[in-house]
């Protein structure tokens, strides 16, 4: 399977995703009263999701996951927070 994350921009990698749909998936967790059956949910649909899934099937912090998968992309967790969120801090 090739990896998703191979060729991102290293300048900039939040450019490359697709924010609005990242928003999107980020509004129904945080909307969700059982945000774990939303992402797996999510996750029957993109296999790229099942080891996230699986790590936090497993006891794995969620913010402790994010911020690690974040590192090894060269990307700030807190820019990218902003960026899926909306809040740029006014």
């Amino acid at each position: 399977m090739p990896n998703p994350f191979a060729s991102l921009n290293r300048a900039n990698p939040i450019n490359q995703f697709n924010m609005p749909q990242l928003r999107n998936a980020y509004q129904m967790l945080s909307g969700s009263r059982d945000p774990m059956s939303v992402f797996s949910q999510m996750a029957m649909g993109n296999p790229q999701l099942q080891p996230i899934l699986q790590a936090l099937r497993s006891g794995q912090n969620p913010q402790q996951l994010f911020n690690s998968m974040c590192q090894q992309r060269g990307i700030n967790p807190q820019e990218f927070l902003r960026s899926i969120t909306g809040n740029n801090g006014f």
